[in-house]
């Protein structure tokens, strides 16, 4: 009874010891931050987390979600957060006592040869059967915080995971998007080349009769024989821009190898009628570029980091368990669970490290130079992301006015062509000024589409700078585990921006 007492005095007493931490405190890299965004006005409405919605092309909303739904780089990464979490599982049971159920039966015979053999006497038996169930307990007690920032550091881990699928897929809406631009755009520039060849083509048919005739130098037959081959070369090269888009689309829609290969892409809106839709309000506070998944994720990477310093700085400490056995013992089964029969034990028991060769020395230096790189890593995710999102609002203002310039340059040369093409038929100019106001229509038209495909894409990536949503009722993951913000007000002790409803 005594022994009893004294057991649970000492787990009252180890478990209001099990408190210490090594790992150091958490702070979050300071920055010289702007105070908020230049101002741009570019609309009020927010920007949704569905943000594809706004280009109004129900095709591209279908691809996305298709693309959100079966792409194969999502399905790693929705395995990679399993992992994650069964690793954090696997640590926070090593928190608890670990308790076992153990059963035996053993024949043994023992040599009469043997030193100090007592099988001489006549009734002694040389051999013995022993029957033994029991359950046995072990704690290890977390003294210094192994253990627990053990666990810490794999729920950051997992946090990272679940936060960088996140950013996985923001990644694949706007690889979707820009590939069904381009697309699009590959189609405007496909349908420009057939016409041009159909027109130059037909000229040509009438140049050879003038030509025939004598009506016209060969130099005037010879240069539109080759503005023909000009426009056929650009229709075969669009032909192959369309092959690789739709393709591409097609891998990231994540559908099989015969629908690669068989199935064609459906289009929705022409590139022309697409909108660019603004997509940030006014003066935003630069605070909350950090609900960016990425900068999230990599912030959780330095808590990993930190609470792994904690676990190598523990190695340096005892390590002290305690043990305990309860069963039954017997040499027949038939008394296995007799009153005589019970057995236990418990006791202590701890290791100290003594020498090492600088193992747990090594290992503290790893995991001080693992954080310090995470560090690194965090601040060139954030600078990056203050380098797209100054970059993207510069794109997508200045391609709206590079589409504005492109569209009365088309309209200008388009008009020129008339009058060149009307001038040499009265004979007041020779053919190489059509050709050269046809050539240069026909550069202009395919660089339009070009600019038309920029300029949605700079929406597309002002959306993807912002991480996804200006109102962002996705801020936190899909899977809901453990609420990220919280986590890092619990370690940063600083409260984080909440988005803005959209007033209705």
């Amino acid at each position: 009874m005594n022994s009893l007492r004294s057991l649970i005095v000492l787990c009252c007493v180890t478990s209001m010891l099990v408190g210490c931490s090594l790992a150091p405190k958490y702070e979050r890299p300071q920055f010289d931050m702007p105070k908020s965004w230049r101002k741009v006005d570019l609309g009020k409405p927010p920007l949704q987390v569905d943000w594809w919605v706004r280009f109004t092309d129900p095709v591209l909303t279908t691809l996305i979600n298709e693309a959100l739904k079966h792409n194969h780089d999502l399905e790693i990464s929705l395995a990679n957060i399993r992992s994650a979490a069964a690793q954090a599982g696997v640590s926070s049971a090593a928190l608890f006592p670990q308790v076992t159920a153990q059963g035996s039966a053993q024949g043994q015979l023992v040599s009469n040869r043997t030193a100090n053999a007592a099988f001489d006497n006549p009734g002694m038996s040389q051999e013995f059967t022993s029957h033994q169930g029991t359950f046995n307990a072990s704690w290890e007690l977390d003294f210094f915080g192994k253990i627990r920032n053990q666990y810490t550091m794999l729920t950051d881990v997992l946090m990272n995971t679940v936060i960088s699928h996140e950013a996985k897929r923001l990644s694949i809406a706007a690889q979707t998007a820009k590939t069904y631009f381009a697309l699009l755009a590959a189609d405007m520039q496909l349908e420009t080349a057939r016409r041009t060849l159909k027109t130059r083509e037909k000229a040509l048919g009438i140049y050879t009769s003038r030509y025939e005739q004598g009506d016209i130098t060969e130099l005037d037959w010879q240069r539109a024989r080759a503005a023909v081959e000009t426009a056929r070369a650009q229709l075969h090269q669009s032909t192959i821009a369309v092959d690789n888009a739709e393709a591409g689309l097609a891998v990231l829609l994540g559908r099989s190898p015969r629908e690669l290969m068989d199935n064609k892409v459906p289009r929705g809106k022409s590139l022309r009628h697409l909108p660019a839709p603004p997509v940030l309000p006014q003066g935003i506070p630069s605070q909350l570029l950090f609900r960016r998944p990425d900068i999230r994720a990599a912030e959780f990477l330095i808590m990993a980091n930190n609470a792994n310093i904690g676990v190598a700085r523990a190695r340096f400490f005892p390590s002290i368990s305690l043990t305990g056995m309860l069963g039954t013992m017997s040499a027949s089964v038939t008394h296995l669970f007799s009153g005589p029969a019970g057995a236990w034990s418990y006791g202590i028991t701890g290791n100290v490290p003594l020498l090492d060769f600088g193992n747990n020395w090594y290992n503290l230096k790893d995991a001080e130079a693992r954080k310090a790189a995470a560090i690194g890593t965090y601040r060139k995710t954030v600078q990056a992301a203050f380098r797209d999102i100054r970059t993207s609002l510069t794109q997508q203002t200045e391609t709206r006015h590079v589409v504005d310039s492109m569209q009365r340059q088309v309209q200008s040369l388009r008009r020129a062509v008339d009058i060149a093409q009307l001038q040499y038929d009265n004979g007041y100019t020779d053919y190489l000024t059509v050709l050269d106001a046809e050539r240069e229509l026909f550069t202009a038209e395919l660089s339009y589409a070009t600019a038309l495909q920029n300029r949605l894409n700079a929406t597309v990536d002002v959306c993807q700078a912002l991480g996804g949503g200006w109102f962002d009722k996705g801020a936190a993951p899909d899977f809901p585990i453990i609420d990220t913000d919280k986590l890092i007000e619990a370690e940063t002790n600083e409260k984080l921006p909440k988005p803005v409803p959209p007033k209705k």
